[in-house]
């Protein structure tokens, strides 16, 4: 009879327990995160009886969750990947529009800025078109603040964002620590504490929400958290703090950091998925560069337009200035160094960034670390990581490091190990530009220089193009004016001269000399260096150019010349060497000397010959130059034996006779050899460089004034009645390069003299077409200040130029191209996370659910469920009733 009851009883609570965990499943169908329960229920111990073993009824062994953790982990990561997906198309979309709208868009602005450049330099005297150039100047310096400002703004967007994260972060940090305590005491007793676990994982699902979730089970039930790569944010029921602060370097950009009593750890890289992560995501992906794609094309407009405006002359005649402010004021170039808020005092460091080269900037920020030992520097580009330079600085200052088209300088200042720096080179080039000149007049598009061709000119050389690349240079020493004005004459239809043209009357070579240089008749021909930093050697050695008398040799030692190029950049040193064998002409050491790089050589041989006395007792001087015969027996007095008669183009003046028979010798124009007569002297030269050998005979003498001092008389009565004159040379190097020879007695000379042949300027003729196309000797061409010149727009074109000029990105990439691929960029961001969101919302929604599947409360099988457990509940009850009869019929007994 107890049997029958203790087994009814056992049923009883059982359906009780069942019913009410069935009803609480009921009514908490629609609570957040709620996960189904259930009774768990086992048979109890059997009795043992006579007949055998007696069932006892039932045990409930625990209420169970219906849950999976493997499908709770892909829900919080799901729900993570939206989030982040989230918050990057939100934000990028605003960059895409920003770039993309008409009244935003930078391409629109760049092109009426070069729009106006070009009305202006259709009529460049017109004030009309200056004034709008002037207006759509401030116009464009206003777009590119409007689209900084408003890329600014969101970043701080991005900070108001960060820190609404990371304070819920820290929040829900907090309420998972307390609730793994709750959850600790709880499982103290029997059971598990199902709802308590229920709130646990809505709490974690939020906080994936934020970032990248991943938990450990510990045996109570409660879960230690990590966030992001597995840095951790609750353990037990101890949680971290986690704070978005001013970054030490750039207060403009806020830090995540993980804050403990004694220190804040940075962990910004560390933090990813999640709202955080797209954040983050989207500031380095795409507003960090749109701000500095922004920035690189103000300094590079800033800094192109300024650099072609000073190579102009304005309407008033002057060289042009800055249009637009300075890209390396040097208030400019010190802010583009922000110094670490970490930095040990003293507070003494003193650099800045200078731009050297357009098309060498990166869209970058750069970080510069003393990481030790002593001045040990890293400087690493933020864009890919990469070290970009290293080294150790002196205590010498100051000093400079080169790399990606800027210019590091240190300028004093106790740098130490620790030490932080970002650098900025062209991120705040909207922020820093603005118009400087205050008047139309100022736009300088007239060239500051003017070709004219000479007015007795016979040749058909002319001028293709003239152009300024520097104002830097002492040409334009002196304002209004070129210091000297120069001639370009041209010696032969091949060799030309460029002379100091100070004094019209007396043209003089121009210091270094710039004589018998190459012309090639049919080409364009460039007429002056073009290498800044470029350096002339002439021959200055003993034997250079020296009379040998009695010789048919130049009296050439012969020697070994060493050239030595420094990069300046990486002090990697080139070196080249030459021997020069005895006797060698200097036209065949110049061709192979220009065989070595950064070398461009020229020689020329020159002597002047007067005093001359012609017969003795009609025994007339027979010249010969170089085995060709310039006089003959009898030209002068005649040869009544041999029929010879007196030359009758001899007008009484020798040199002017030996002029014109060595100018009429095709056998020596072959050499380059051409002369000059002044009615006094003979003045002999070969513009190849090759030797002049003169041998005498007959009767008379000559004197040699040129390559002797003193003067020699040379007579045809002499033992060996010749002489000879070498050649001299003249090397245009490359900048940074030095010479050396074994000789001091040579043509070069021991310690050469190098002196820079860079004037800024570059002219380009070419010959015209047939016979008399080519120049010819003594053909000149003058050039001067561009004096009243309004009307001239040559600078001004070059200035509408640079709109199509490739000048960024390793000179590949125009002004349009740098924005357009910015643009495009961004479009594609922007489209690649549109695709992402709805990706991360299919995931989601077939994870939430799968794990609804299990966790979740059907309401019409928790009725039926219910309906089964009242059934059930009837029967045990009856069982109670059947045993109370039972008892009671026992009783009557």
């Amino acid at each position: 009879m107890s049997a029958l009851l203790n087994t009814a009883i056992t049923g009883i609570r059982l359906n009780q327990t069942a019913m009410s965990v069935t009803g609480h499943n009921i009514v908490n169908a629609n609570t957040e995160g709620y996960t189904r329960q259930s009774v768990i229920q086992s048979t109890n111990p059997a009795t043992a009886t006579a007949a055998g073993y007696l069932g006892t009824g039932v045990n409930i062994d625990q209420i169970n969750r219906h849950t999976e953790k493997y499908l709770v982990d892909q829900v919080i990561r799901d729900m993570g990947v939206l989030s982040e997906a989230d918050a990057y198309l939100v934000n990028v979309s605003q960059v895409n529009n920003l770039l993309a709208a008409d009244q935003t868009n930078l391409a629109n602005t760049m092109n009426g800025f070069f729009d106006a450049v070009n009305q202006a330099v259709n009529d460049p005297g017109s004030m009309l078109g200056r004034e709008l150039l002037m207006t759509q100047s401030q116009q464009m310096v206003a777009g590119f603040k409007a689209i900084e400002s408003r890329l600014l703004e969101q970043n701080s967007a991005v900070n108001k964002q960060l820190q609404g994260a990371a304070d819920n972060i820290t929040s829900l940090g907090q309420q998972i620590a307390a609730l793994n305590k709750s959850i600790g005491d709880a499982g103290s007793g029997n059971g598990s504490p199902n709802d308590l676990l229920d709130k646990l994982d809505v709490l974690v699902q939020e906080l994936g929400r934020y970032v990248n979730v991943s938990t450990v089970a510990r045996d109570n039930g409660a879960q230690d958290i990590f966030v992001g790569q597995g840095q951790a944010l609750v353990v037990g029921t101890a949680s971290q703090t986690v704070r978005a602060i001013p970054g030490a370097t750039d207060a403009s950009r806020f830090d995540l950091v993980f804050q403990s009593k004694s220190e804040s750890k940075v962990v910004n890289r560390l933090m990813t998925g999640g709202e955080v992560g797209g954040l983050l995501r989207f500031r380095q992906d795409a507003l960090l560069p749109a701000i500095g794609s922004v920035g690189l094309l103000a300094t590079s407009i800033a800094a192109g337009v300024n650099e072609q405006n000073k190579l102009g002359m304005n309407l008033e005649g002057s060289l042009g200035g800055n249009i637009f402010r300075d890209v390396n004021d040097p208030r400019i170039a010190a802010s583009r160094v922000k110094s670490s808020l970490n930095n040990l005092p003293p507070n003494d460091r003193e650099l800045n960034v200078t731009i050297e080269s357009l098309a060498d900037l990166q869209v970058s920020d750069y970080e510069l670390k003393f990481d030790g030992p002593g001045k040990k520097y890293t400087l690493v580009r933020l864009s890919d990581n990469k070290v970009v330079a290293d080294g150790l600085l002196s205590d010498a200052m100051p000093q400079s490091v080169k790399v990606d088209g800027f210019s590091l300088n240190f300028e004093g200042g106790s740098y130490q190990v620790g030490d932080r720096f970002l650098l900025k080179p062209t991120s705040s080039g909207a922020t820093d530009m603005s118009v400087q000149i205050k008047r139309a007049e100022e736009f300088a598009f007239a060239s500051p220089i003017r070709v004219q061709t000479g007015s007795a000119n016979q040749g058909g050389a002319r001028v293709l193009s003239s152009r300024v690349m520097s104002v830097d240079t002492p040409l334009f020493s002196k304002d209004g004016q070129l210091t000297p004005p120069l001639m370009v004459r041209f010696t032969s239809p091949t060799t030309y001269d460029v002379l100091n043209y100070s004094d019209p009357a007396n043209p003089v070579h121009t210091d270094p000399p710039m004589r018998n240089l190459s012309f090639v008749p049919g080409s364009d021909n460039s007429l002056f260096p073009t290498e800044p930093g470029g350096l002339t050697l002439t021959s200055n050695g003993l034997a250079a150019g020296a009379l040998q008398v009695g010789s048919a040799s130049n009296g050439y030692p012969g020697e070994e010349l060493r050239f030595q190029t420094t990069d300046p950049e990486t002090g990697f040193i080139r070196y080249q060497q030459l021997t020069v064998v005895a006797d060698e002409s200097a036209a065949s050491m110049a061709r192979r000397l220009s065989g070595l790089n950064g070398v461009q050589a020229t020689a020329y041989t020159e002597t002047v010959i007067a005093g001359f006395d012609a017969s003795d007792a009609g025994n007339d001087l027979v010249i010969q130059l170089n085995g060709k015969d310039v006089t003959t027996a009898g030209w002068l007095s005649g040869d009544p034996l041999n029929n010879i008669a007196p030359d009758p183009s001899y007008s009484g003046n020798m040199p002017d006779y030996l002029r014109d028979k060595i100018n009429g010798s095709a056998d020596l124009q072959a050499q380059g050899i051409y002369a000059r007569s002044d009615g006094s002297k003979l003045t002999v030269y070969a513009t190849s460089g090759v030797d002049l050998n003169f041998s005498l005979s007959g009767g008379g003498s000559l004197t040699v004034d040129q390559g002797a001092d003193p003067a020699q008389t040379v007579s045809a009565a002499d033992v060996d009645p010749q002489f000879t004159v070498g050649g001299k040379l003249q090397m245009q190097l490359a900048a940074n390069t030095q010479v050396f020879s074994n000789r001091n007695d040579g043509i070069v000379g021991s310690t050469p003299e190098l002196k820079a042949n860079y004037l800024g300027i570059d002219v380009v003729m070419a010959s015209g077409s047939g016979a008399d196309g080519a120049p010819r000797a003594g053909d000149t061409f003058m050039i001067g200040y561009n004096r009243n010149g309004s009307a001239d727009n040559r600078n001004g074109l070059s200035m509408l130029a640079l709109n199509s000029k490739a000048m960024l990105g390793g000179e590949n990439q125009t002004y349009q191209d740098v924005y357009g691929q910015l643009a495009e960029k961004v479009g594609i961001l922007t489209s690649q996370a549109r695709v992402n969101q709805n990706a991360g919302e299919s995931m989601l929604r077939q994870s939430m659910d799968a794990l609804q599947s299990v966790a979740g409360v059907n309401l019409e099988e928790e009725a039926a469920r219910l309906i089964q457990l009242e059934q059930h509940y009837n029967a045990s009850a009856r069982l109670i009733t059947l045993a109370r009869d039972l008892f009671d019929t026992l009783l009557r007994i």
